[in-house]
């Protein structure tokens, strides 16, 4: 049996691309058109220079391409927007290859060991002017909307992203890639939201348990049935400034999936639950938007078919820590993932001898440089006990992005 591993998602990369040409469009003036399609470039670096499977450098690249629709201008229906987007990525895997972490560093990496062409979201949202209501319907990344802080957003590593306890949740079946779907595999889902005030929202999503085919994994899977299941998500958050949030949130995975018992035959188990807890806040403020922030996130879930039931992250992000650079921004994060006694009993099993716990520390730094087209961020990683079987490993990468938003 295979453990998953899931890859880190590319969101952050996006949405900054994105912003930035958006931003770009303001200041100009300019009207921008209902019709945009971005076209993002992800180019990445590395050499994993110590401890892990093994040495060496790998470089990993994807090609994301989203067309967005405003359905309000463009169809006369006020509120709604069409999202189409699908990416390519390389084969070449970091953590496959050369660190074997539990969660991998690079931010392009499908531990699929194939190039990689996805449809990735596909989904018409709406939202009711005056009543704080939202409605999203398609294909979606999950991790993009739950469990997650505006500061996290500048780490690649997979463990800043989204909170491991719920990410690892799962195993590939003949079904597929069962567990709650983000990068590079997303499921069907509808996701609700509602505006509370005074800072208070609510929201949830049911998610087709199953995002992927094991022999196809660039098929889009759709099943439903009692073996697959669903995932369901509800979070409350409450957000009383731009920089501070604060979050909790409730999930549960309804498949038929084997547990990590080492056994025969082998055991199964339906309702796979968790939660998180969680937030970011700003603690000093500069001129303009520049300042330090901090956050952090506590997940816990079932033990029985998960590699890490209980995860932790906490980091620091500084934005414009030079007077003549004041977009750029430079972080910290440490993250903690527990080995849970059956998965551990099954590593054992296979000749193995797990620590118990895996430890992420990354560094990294974020600049747009040439008006902001280009964008390089420079990281260091330090993994104590990946995989919780491997030696320490210390990587280096560059991450640099090629981006440009296109009104049609």
């Amino acid at each position: 049996m295979r453990f998953r591993l899931k890859s880190v998602a590319y969101g952050s990369a996006l949405a900054f691309s994105i912003a930035s040409s958006v931003e770009a469009c303001a200041q100009t003036g300019a009207e921008p058109s209902p019709y945009q399609l971005n076209i993002l470039y992800i180019g990445e670096g590395w050499d994993n220079a110590a401890g892990g499977i093994k040495t060496g450098s790998v470089y990993q690249q994807m090609t994301d391409v989203t067309l967005s629709v405003d359905a309000a201008r463009a169809l006369g229906w006020p509120g709604g927007s069409f999202t189409l987007e699908g990416f390519w990525a390389n084969k070449k895997s970091l953590n496959d290859q050369y660190q074997g972490a539990l969660q991998p560093t690079s931010g392009v990496d499908t531990e699929t060991g194939r190039n990689l062409y996805r449809l990735y979201q596909v989904y018409y949202d709406q939202n009711f002017s005056g009543s704080g209501t939202d409605i999203r319907f398609g294909i979606q990344d999950l991790s993009q909307t739950f469990s997650n802080t505006k500061p996290e957003l500048l780490f690649l590593n997979r463990n800043f992203q989204w909170n491991s306890a719920i990410d690892q949740t799962g195993t590939l079946t003949a079904n597929g890639d069962i567990g709650p779907g983000n990068y590079p595999f997303t499921p069907l889902a509808l996701f609700a939201s509602q505006d509370l005030g005074e800072g208070w929202r609510v929201m949830g999503v049911v998610a087709d348990g199953v995002a992927d085919s094991p022999t196809h994994p660039w098929v889009n899977t759709i099943s439903f049935s009692a073996d697959t299941g669903a995932t369901i998500i509800g979070e409350v958050d409450y957000q009383p400034s731009r920089n501070t949030k604060f979050m909790a949130g409730l999930w549960d995975l309804t498949a038929k999936v084997p547990t990590f018992a080492p056994v025969t035959p082998q055991q199964f188990q339906r309702n796979l639950e968790g939660g998180y807890i969680g937030g970011a806040t700003r603690l000093y403020s500069d001129e303009g938007r520049r300042g330090l922030d901090a956050f952090a996130t506590l997940g816990f879930s079932s033990d029985k078919a998960t590699s890490a039931d209980q995860s932790y992250n906490a980091g620091l992000t500084y934005t414009g820590p030079f007077d003549a650079r004041p977009d750029d921004k430079a972080g910290i994060a440490v993250a903690l993932n527990h080995d849970p006694a059956q998965f551990a009993a099954s590593l054992t099993a296979t000749g193995l001898h797990p620590t118990g716990t895996e430890t992420t520390f990354e560094g990294t730094y974020r600049a747009k440089l040439f008006d902001g087209w280009l964008t390089l961020q420079p990281t260091i990683d330090y993994v104590v006990n990946p995989g919780y079987t491997f030696k320490n490993d210390l990587v280096f990468g560059l991450h640099f992005e090629l981006g440009h938003l296109f009104d049609l």
